[in-house]
């Protein structure tokens, strides 16, 4: 396939190459509804002329709403081929969020299109070049205010490109989506990588692990991508099951490809070849669990600002723990080290974002002569695999000068059954803090007291395998969820007016 300059290149050579097969596909009504490459194509041909017929000028910004399907991708491309810019917007914002994004990019919020794919002539597209904004998303960050991360079409096909270099495509036809569209990593490691190859985007219609697993069982994936959360679930339940029943546990200790293999079964994912993992960090002992079972979890690093992709674990020699080797066309250094050679990564290349939407001042801040700091902590090995440490704003320096990366601590927490969530936090770079959300069921069904000494204990055993500088002195409980981003990682910004009234104080 020809290299494309742009996204709607992109749909347009895949539309040639690919035109019958499948693109897309989602639950409509009970039943399988799909869209093939030259349908798609034609839609958003059709889309694109209905802006423009509607007097919308190319370069203008469009916002589009809704959880993933195929009308979702007709809209974004309908602007694409326009010559606009698209504004993705999370449906889940609240009502003022959504007016701010609008008004802030003036955007109008463009809703389905009903075209008629029948007409596939050629339009007077708006030529579109490659350093043209393709959209604007608005990072939910896990602090502070969003802002509008301005991607152009170089940066997105840059990206794309990165991943077919590491990751070969061959004979991998059917990926499952669960992920949010207006989010990137979506967007490039699913969607367009998917029609770059000529696959088929499965929209999963709702995300919880029972409508998960049915759908999965009829369209049988090869990829998968995903956040740890949805790991870490798959890895509390399956290890619930291996505490319960003594044949599982031998099967797995004796044979864990063929208890994998009735896991996979038992879930739908019996064709799976790779489950993509991004957005967050993943704890190193669920990836090694996966892989005993013949689940290959390839990790990946990145942010919204690098399209997203910065590095990735290539299959062929995967390093546990490492998000892998830095793409193609990205460069990385490693810079401010501590004495343990950590230091704050900062990346250039032609994946890394334009800059913040009418956002000078934050843009400077990040971006210095084309290198991104991405406020990630890390270090590279001897082979230049590269490891994350935690995020710069969120570590902890003791009294001793000691660095404690509070993502590293919630890691190890997570792994148990007994907990749902955690944040780790120290208030005064003294005491270490942990707010746990213990497990529903065992809230519901423990007394409290007894509730507290089982937490106090587990915590005390974790604290065992740990530096003693990084130990947790003070534990709270909480039966609220912590408000997350779109890929699931913890907002902190409550932390700020932390009140331990607030909190059962758990030992």
């Amino acid at each position: 396939m020809d290299y494309p300059k742009s996204l709607r290149e992109l749909l347009e050579n895949s539309a040639t190459k690919y035109g019958s097969r499948i693109a897309l596909s989602e639950f409509k009504d009970g039943n399988i509804s799909e869209i093939n490459y030259s349908t798609l194509h034609k839609s958003a041909l059709e889309g694109a002329n209905k802006i423009i017929e509607s007097g919308v000028e190319s370069k203008t910004n469009i916002a589009i709403m809704g959880s993933n399907s195929i009308s979702w991708v007709i809209r974004f491309f309908s602007i694409i081929y326009a010559g606009c810019t698209v504004v993705p917007v999370d449906p889940k914002l609240n009502k003022k969020s959504i007016n701010f994004i609008l008004d802030y990019t003036s955007s109008y919020l463009l809703e389905d299109l009903e075209t008629q794919v029948e007409v596939n002539q050629n339009r007077n597209l708006p030529t579109l070049e490659e350093d043209s904004v393709a959209e604007i998303l608005f990072t939910s960050g896990t602090t502070g205010e969003p802002k509008g991360v301005m991607l152009t079409h170089k940066n997105l096909i840059s990206n794309l490109l990165d991943i077919n270099k590491i990751i070969s495509f061959d004979n991998l036809t059917t990926s499952f989506s669960i992920l949010p569209l207006h989010h990137v990593y979506e967007l490039t490691g699913s969607l367009l990588n998917n029609m770059y190859n000529g696959n088929k985007v499965h929209f999963c219609s709702k995300i919880d692990l029972t409508t998960m697993s049915k759908e999965m069982k009829l369209v049988k994936p090869h990829l998968w991508p995903v956040v740890p959360l949805i790991l870490e679930k798959i890895f509390k339940g399956t290890q619930a099951g291996l505490q319960k029943s003594t044949i599982k546990r031998m099967v797995f200790n004796f044979a864990p490809k063929i208890f994998g293999r009735l896991v996979k079964n038992k879930i739908g994912l019996e064709n799976i070849r790779f489950i993509l993992c991004g957005g967050a960090p993943l704890n190193k002992e669920i990836e090694i669990f996966f892989d005993r079972m013949g689940i290959q979890v390839i990790q990946g690093y990145g942010l919204s600002e690098a399209s997203p992709l910065i590095s990735v674990n290539p299959p062929d020699k995967i390093k546990f723990g490492s998000v892998g080797k830095v793409t193609n066309s990205c460069k990385v250094e490693i810079r401010n080290k501590n004495k343990d050679g950590h230091g704050i990564i900062y990346a250039k290349g032609s994946n890394i974002f334009k800059g913040y939407y009418k956002n000078l001042e934050s843009t400077q801040e990040v971006l210095e002569d084309g290198w991104l700091n991405t406020g990630d902590i890390g270090y590279f090995d001897s082979e230049n695999y590269l490891y994350i440490t935690g995020r710069e704003k969120f570590v902890i320096v003791n009294s001793g000068g000691k660095n404690i990366y509070p993502e590293e601590l919630e890691e190890h927490i997570k792994t148990s059954n007994l907990i749902k969530d955690v944040v780790v936090f120290s208030n005064d770079d003294k005491n270490i803090i942990a707010i746990i959300q213990p497990d529903e069921f065992i809230f519901k069904n423990t007394e409290k007291n007894e509730l507290k000494r089982i937490i106090s204990n587990y915590i005390l055993d974790t604290n065992k395998g740990l530096e003693s500088y990084k130990r947790i002195n003070k534990v709270y409980l909480t039966r609220k969820d912590f408000e997350k981003t779109s890929t699931q990682k913890i907002k902190r910004e409550f932390l700020r007016n932390f009140n331990s009234k607030d909190y059962e104080l758990g030992y």
